[in-house]
C-alpha cells in the first residue's frame, strides 16, 4: 500500500503518528508541543506553531489526518517533487497555527493540536494543480470536482470560525488551505494561470462567506 515514490509523505505520516502515540501517555510532552496562545504570545514560544502539528487529540483525529495526508500527499509529492511538497506542508502548519493565534489572541487559554493546517495545504495545492479531479465526500456516493469542494470547504471554515460552534480549528484549516494554494501557485504560475477561473471561484466563495459573517451577530 505504501508508495516509496513519495518518501517524504511516508516519513511525515510515520513521524507524526509516533510522536502523537508517545504523547498519548506522556502529558508533559503533549503540553510542551501543543499550540497555546499564552505560551506563544506571552512567553514567546514560537516553536509551537510547528510542533502542534505533531500531536493530536485522540486516535480518530490522528487517523483521519494521516489517512488524508497519505492519500493526497502521495499524489502531490510525485507531482511537485519532495522539497516543494515539504515546503507546502510545513508552511501550511505554520500559517494555520499563526491564523489561530491571530484570531484567538485575546483568549490566553486557547490551545490546539493537529496537522490539519498542513493537510489542508496539501489539498489546497492539489486543487490548484488539478481542480477538476473528483473527491469523495461522505456520505455522498459520487465524486465532486475539487474546485467545488474547495468553495464549500473554505466558506464553511470562515462561517465556522465566526460562529465558533464546535471544537474544530477552522482558522488552521483556512490558513493552511490558502497557504497551500498560494505556495503551489508560486511554484507553478503557468498552472495557476491556466486554472485561474477555478481559483477565483474558490476565492470568491471565501469573500462571500466573509461578507456573510460580517452580518452575523
Amino acid at each position: 500500500m505504501f508508495d516509496l515514490a513519495s518518501p517524504l509523505t511516508l516519513t511525515i505520516v510515520i513521524a507524526t503518528a509516533a510522536v502523537t502515540i508517545v504523547c498519548f501517555s506522556n502529558a508533559t510532552l503533549f503540553r510542551a508541543l501543543l499550540l497555546s496562545v499564552r505560551d506563544v504570545v506571552v512567553r514567546g514560544q514560537g516553536w509551537r506553531l510547528f510542533t502542534s502539528g505533531l500531536v493530536h487529540a485522540d486516535w480518530m483525529h490522528l487517523a483521519f489526518n494521516m489517512f488524508t495526508l497519505f492519500v493526497f500527499g502521495s499524489w502531490l509529492e510525485q507531482m511537485i517533487d519532495s522539497w516543494r511538497f515539504g515546503m507546502t506542508y510545513f508552511l501550511g502548519i505554520v500559517v494555520g497555527s499563526f491564523a489561530s493565534i491571530i484570531i484567538h489572541r485575546n483568549a490566553t487559554d486557547y490551545h490546539a493540536v493537529g496537522a490539519s493546517g498542513g493537510v489542508c495545504a496539501v489539498i489546497g495545492a492539489a486543487t490548484v494543480i488539478e481542480p477538476t479531479m473528483g473527491m469523495m465526500i461522505f456520505p455522498l456516493q459520487f465524486p465532486i470536482p475539487a474546485w467545488v469542494v474547495g468553495m464549500l470547504f473554505i466558506a464553511y471554515t470562515i462561517v465556522g470560525s465566526k460562529k465558533r460552534m464546535d471544537n474544530i480549528g477552522h482558522e488552521a484549516h483556512l490558513g493552511g488551505t490558502l497557504a497551500g494554494m498560494g505556495m503551489v501557485a508560486a511554484f507553478y504560475p503557468s498552472i495557476a494561470v491556466a486554472n485561474i477561473l477555478y481559483i477565483l471561484a474558490i476565492l470568491g466563495a471565501a469573500g462571500a462567506a466573509w461578507l456573510i459573517t460580517r452580518r452575523m451577530k
